[in-house]
């Protein structure tokens, strides 16, 4: 297969990846909760952060590195350095990626616990609030703390899958693919499950929930946590699969607005409908990036700004006429009940 073609495809295949985990926890958030969680890059910059200040200093003391070169004005040499012990040693590689989630999503828990327990009683606009306070909170300490991850410029992340080069972002975004899907059939059983049709009740109607003895608010936290932690992890692949991390990449448009357009636009309440969601907006992106360089001629506009226009009308035309989104949400079903039958005899 043609290099350039190759390299196409794993990028949206990686992308479909990374955006696929931020719907899919978004819609446990939102589409199932009722929780707006407008902080998500929050938790992206978080899982980043992990990845490009921890992933290389722990690798450096699992292989015996210097410790007296610094992490930072170092760090070609440093990265070099690892790439080198990790092309000669797989379990290493494999255990340092295992460790980095591991460590992403413990550090999710406390920042999402944190950023919601002030705000999480109150209407939601005060949760929104809150969290893109702390969304942007997170960027701005990227950029202005040069030892987490180099500051205004940028750290390097070790190859961990260096002892499969060639093969290695074959392997790489192969794994990106897995976890996402792991990740959806966990949401997948847990909104299916009787917690699944508790925060659909809390979503519905968090007055009778509360009536009947459901601790609304620790019920919210909890799937604030959950959504939280996993959509670390989106943050650590897309960085091992950038091979760095910069703090200023990590914007509202970029880690959270794109994920509730593809919520949006997929349907929210339903995990394969944010999962499409994810699939057209990264190909739709992809797409426009490649050709919109030959409308220049025929454009009133810098070209710039065409994939947010086009995608903003997109949003704006699914908000007027498709509310509900292409796949919309299924109706929960009872055992024992027939909603047709109850709707015959109510009509009767």
């Amino acid at each position: 297969m043609d290099s350039v073609i190759l390299s196409l495809i794993l990028n949206v295949v990686a992308f479909i990846s990374i955006y696929g985990i931020l719907s899919i926890t978004l819609n446990l958030q939102y589409g199932y909760s009722g929780i707006p969680n407008f902080g998500m890059t929050a938790f992206v910059a978080l899982g980043a952060y992990v990845t490009g200040a921890l992933t290389g200093r722990l690798a450096m003391i699992y292989y015996g590195i210097d410790s007296n070169l610094d992490y930072i004005a170092d760090n070609t040499k440093i990265i070099t350095l690892l790439n080198s012990k990790v092309a000669l040693d797989p379990p290493g590689g494999i255990l340092l990626f295992i460790i980095t989630i591991i460590l992403s999503i413990l550090f999710s828990i406390p920042l999402a616990y944190a950023a919601s327990y002030p705000a999480i009683r109150l209407r939601e606009d005060y949760l929104i609030i809150t969290l893109i306070g702390i969304g942007e909170a997170m960027r701005i300490v990227g950029v202005n703390y040069t030892p987490l991850v180099g500051g205004t410029l940028w750290v390097g992340v070790p190859n961990l899958f260096k002892w499969a080069e060639p093969y290695d972002m074959i392997i790489l975004v192969s794994l990106m693919l897995i976890i996402m899907f792991l990740i959806y059939l966990f949401i997948e059983i847990l909104t299916s499950s009787p917690f699944g049709r508790l925060i659909k009740a809390v979503r519905e109607n968090e007055i009778t929930a509360r009536f009947i003895g459901k601790d609304v608010t620790r019920i919210r936290i909890l799937v604030l946590l959950i959504g939280s932690s996993l959509a670390s992890i989106a943050g650590v692949l897309y960085s091992l699969f950038m091979g760095a991390v910069m703090a200023s990449a990590f914007t509202r448009s970029d880690w959270t607005y794109w994920p509730w357009l593809m919520l949006i636009i997929g349907g929210k309440g339903n995990n394969i409908g944010a999962l499409v969601g994810a699939v057209i907006i990264v190909i739709a992106r992809q797409l426009i990036a490649i050709y919109k360089h030959d409308l220049e001629l025929f454009l009133p506009f810098s070209v710039v700004w065409l994939e947010q226009i086009l995608l903003g009308i997109t949003l704006i035309a699914f908000m007027i006429y498709r509310p509900i989104g292409i796949i919309p949400e299924k109706p929960v079903k009872i055992r024992g009940i027939s909603f047709k039958k109850i709707k015959q005899e109510i009509e009767i």
